[in-house]
């Protein structure tokens, strides 16, 4: 498939989906982009059309298949995730996962050419007896107390048995590990944005970003380009939890595991309807990627880990001066 003349983005509205859009936008030879969320995408006015939509309507698929096929849609890049999970876990089930399928089912009508889909590499999940270094073969074991991670992982589950039905779509699977950089915001990042931060005592796993940059360009390549399969998106190196925070400057708060996720229980059900487990796991066990196979279908990364970090730390010191 040669490059495509419409893009269709779903969750335009999310960091990654606006931020691609405009990345798209100023290419230098641009396409015709349509954005597809449940709100406007107000910074992109007049620049792209939009259509809303509900992904968790049960006639969304039928909805979105008429608009793919009325803007003669070539491309979709499927964005529409939580940015940070919800308490309330049905409904971000009915949106990921079930949204997802809506989706699929939409592609499959409008008979799309190339699928590209969002993923995470915490798909695989913290645990203690993982490898250094987790290829894309690795198992997606998740996490039973994060409902967003569980999502994912079934929607990836579906994707797989949709790609066999539908060989003449060109389906691409990209796994990002957490996102650094001056501009994302999301969970994560508000996490280590803290100037006191909570750790596990007794546990310093090593840790791994991509920036924000280096992951766009991904995205935009897989799109633009073509780049069927599954792929790691990480930054090249890692380094220590307790590393990374020395290196920023933050007061590093251990706690007993037993303590903090008592002391965070109850905030954290209401805040994410998850387990502490469901997070904090994330910085006790080990969750490292394998980045080759992207490195090769993208290229090097211009960022490494130790960069990405240091590019977020410095952004949010600047920020303090406007």
């Amino acid at each position: 498939m040669s490059g495509p003349r419409s893009i269709a983005i779903t969750g335009v509205g999310t960091f990654l989906g606006d931020a691609l859009a405009h990345r798209l936008l100023s290419a230098k030879e641009p396409v015709r982009l349509v954005g597809i969320d449940a709100r406007r995408p107000y910074r992109l006015e007049g620049r792209i059309r939009f259509h809303k939509v509900d992904f968790t309507d049960p006639t969304a698929d039928s909805r979105l298949a008429e608009i793919l096929q009325r803007e003669s849609i070539e491309a979709v890049v499927h964005a529409a995730f939580r940015q940070a999970p919800t308490s309330d876990i049905e409904y971000d089930h009915e949106l990921e996962t079930l949204g997802s399928l809506h989706v699929m089912n939409a592609c499959a009508a409008a008979k799309v050419r190339r699928l590209v889909v969002s993923s995470s590499t915490m798909l695989y999940g913290p645990r203690p007896d993982n490898p250094n270094f987790l290829t894309e073969a690795h198992p997606l074991r998740g996490h039973k107390d994060a409902h967003c991670v569980q999502n994912r992982v079934e929607v990836e589950s579906l994707l797989d048995a949709w790609r066999i039905k539908h060989p003449d779509t060109e389906v691409t699977v990209l796994r990002p590990c957490w996102i650094m950089g001056p501009s994302v915001s999301d969970a994560v990042v508000r996490y280590f944005a803290r100037p006191v931060v909570p750790t596990l005592m007794g546990y310093d796993p090593l840790l791994q970003f991509v920036h924000e940059e280096d992951c766009l360009h991904a995205f935009e390549t897989a799109v633009t380009c073509g780049r069927p399969g599954v792929f790691n998106v990480v930054g090249p190196g890692v380094a220590p939890l307790s590393t990374l925070l020395r290196l920023a400057g933050k007061t590093i708060l251990p706690l007993p595991p037993a303590v903090l996720y008592r002391l965070r229980y109850y905030p954290s059900q209401a805040q994410s309807g998850d387990a502490p487990a469901g997070f904090y796991d994330y910085l006790r066990y080990l969750w490292v990627a394998d980045g080759e196979r992207g490195w090769e279908a993208f290229g090097e990364p211009v960022y490494t880990t130790r960069e990405a970090w240091i590019s977020f730390v410095s952004s949010r010191r600047m920020k303090r001066y406007r």
